[in-house]
């Protein structure tokens, strides 16, 4: 069996029902709209990008209008992500170090 918009949404803890099965339908999440559509896998992915802000009404309107452009842009972002988490390494060893 698959997993519904209401799952999904109480899996994220951070949406609602509608909005899940909002953003799914934008994005184009294949079978959004049948239970048995959305894979488990997919729908644990779907939670996770929505519980911390990922996913949401426009990145879903992104997603479904450039997939590669979205996909870049997550690539841009994890760049983003590793370089805060250097510096704030490096950071630490300064203090550690002081």
């Amino acid at each position: 069996m698959g997993v519904t918009a209401a799952e999904i949404a109480r899996m994220s803890g951070a949406v609602t029902r509608p909005t899940a099965a909002s953003i799914a339908a934008r994005a184009g999440v294949p079978g959004h709209d049948v239970r048995r559509g959305i894979s488990p896998d997919n729908g644990r992915r779907m939670a996770i990008a929505l519980s911390v802000g990922l996913l949401s009404e426009r990145s879903a309107r992104a997603l479904a209008e450039d997939p590669q452009a979205f996909l870049n842009a997550t690539y841009d972002l994890q760049d983003l992500v590793r370089e805060i988490m250097r510096a704030r390494n490096e950071e630490s060893g300064v203090i550690a170090v002081a």
